[in-house]
């Protein structure tokens, strides 16, 4: 597979800070007046950083966190690794010649792993290509892994029947990159849900509806039930599966949410959402965001409530979850804009004037917003919520990367 890797860096003058709204980003030309800083109205939005990414004969098809770093998709399948806090371009990379959508990216200890339809792209952290694996049959779903850890964990389109796979990607004379196991359901399903990984265990869930908890290394199961090794749902799952301190999120088509204990793989409480479940939760702090059918994005309380946990809102015209803070919530609507949404009772308090961003990461550890437009301007975007903040009044200039070295 052919690579192209650059290694490039933003100017400090790329790092900047303005108001989200107006019209769209140009480049600044030599000469321009320094921007004026100036007090932002409370419940508006301001700019942290911005990037023009310059892209040519092609578009942004999604922007991805995860970590420390902003990964922006192209429909080429190009990768721009960013730097979360500053928006340094670490480096990008022409990933695939296929004309199949990457999967998402994994960060582990050492590494970062592009996923195509049939290969794992394995770099180094700081961007240097090391090898590519191929897969022993066609990547179905998202892969998972630790960022403390070396193995990456997905499904696959096997014969006769779908498995879960764990790769180790450490190389080396004792620990080559290849195949550690595989899992598969006991009665030979497919696997169209992306498995998690939390503390050393495996979760994955399978067409039938069920749910294994796994050693990552031996995989040995778990989970001791009622019904054996195994969690059963009544429909499938094909949403991939979330995981955090509290519990494990199944989203199935039987129209419910389980959450479940990790360790034993008991039922902590369920949601009767009304409509099959194909996308997946977002979890935060205390609350899960949850995409239903008819009913836009609906808010459950993680931690209070009833075993049959209703949701405390809904939001009509929400597509996804892009942020929270103590205070809101905040959604990609079906227009583009981001709206604040009131995390007690789910009013709309604000919205930003922007609709051009075609694609946003999801965030579900701060108030940091992620958003790109098609044409490859990059923007890390804050909410401003009190009087007496300052950023760039009603500046809206992405800076051009520059290509510092090429290897």
């Amino acid at each position: 597979m052919r690579k192209h890797l650059l290694s490039l860096a933003l100017a400090a003058s790329a790092v900047a800070t303005s108001v989200l709204g107006g019209a769209g980003c140009q480049h600044q030309s030599a000469g321009s007046p320094e921007p004026t800083i100036t007090a932002l109205p409370p419940q508006s939005f301001k700019r942290d950083w911005g990037a023009d990414l310059q892209l040519k004969n092609d578009t942004v098809a999604r922007v991805i966190l995860r970590e420390d770093s902003v990964f922006v998709y192209t429909k080429k399948n190009d990768a721009y690794v960013m730097n979360r806090q500053t928006g340094t371009l670490r480096f990008t990379t022409h990933v695939s010649d296929t004309i199949v959508p990457l999967h998402d990216p994994v960060v582990l200890k050492e590494r970062i792993v592009f996923p195509t339809d049939s290969t794992l792209e394995i770099y180094r952290r700081d961007g240097r290509f090391e090898r590519s694996y191929t897969t022993s049959s066609s990547l179905r779903t998202n892969p998972a892994g630790s960022a403390t850890g070396s193995v990456v964990v997905f499904g696959v389109d096997a014969p006769g029947a779908g498995r879960v796979v764990a790769v180790e990607t450490s190389p080396g004379q004792y620990k080559p990159v290849g195949e550690r196991w595989q899992l598969m359901s006991n009665t030979g399903v497919q696997v169209s849900s992306g498995p998690t990984i939390m503390n050393g265990v495996v979760y994955s869930a399978f067409d039938d509806g069920q749910v294994m908890a796994v050693n990552a290394d031996s995989r040995s199961s778990i989970w001791e039930t009622s019904t054996g090794q195994t969690f059963r749902t009544f429909g499938a799952i094909n949403a991939d599966l979330r995981v955090d301190d509290f519990g494990v999120y199944v989203p199935s088509t039987d129209s419910k949410l389980y959450c479940l204990d990790k360790t034993q793989g008991k039922q902590k409480w369920v949601h009767f959402a009304g409509a099959p479940l194909r996308a997946s939760p977002e979890v935060t702090g205390t609350m899960v965001y949850l995409p239903v059918t008819g009913k836009g994005v609906v808010a459950i309380d993680k931690v209070n409530g009833s075993l049959d946990r209703a949701a405390k809102w809904a939001v009509r015209d929400a597509v996804k979850l892009v942020a929270e803070d103590d205070k809101y919530a905040y959604f990609q609507r079906t227009d583009n804009a981001v709206v604040a949404v009131d995390k007690t009772n789910g009013e709309q308090r604000f919205t930003s004037k922007r609709t051009d961003f075609v694609q946003f990461a999801t965030n579900t550890k701060d108030s940091m917003i992620f958003a790109a437009t098609k044409d490859g301007q990059v923007l890390a975007i804050t909410p401003v919520l009190k009087a007496g903040d300052v950023g760039e009044l009603a500046l809206e200039i992405a800076m051009p990367v520059d290509v510092v070295a090429m290897r």
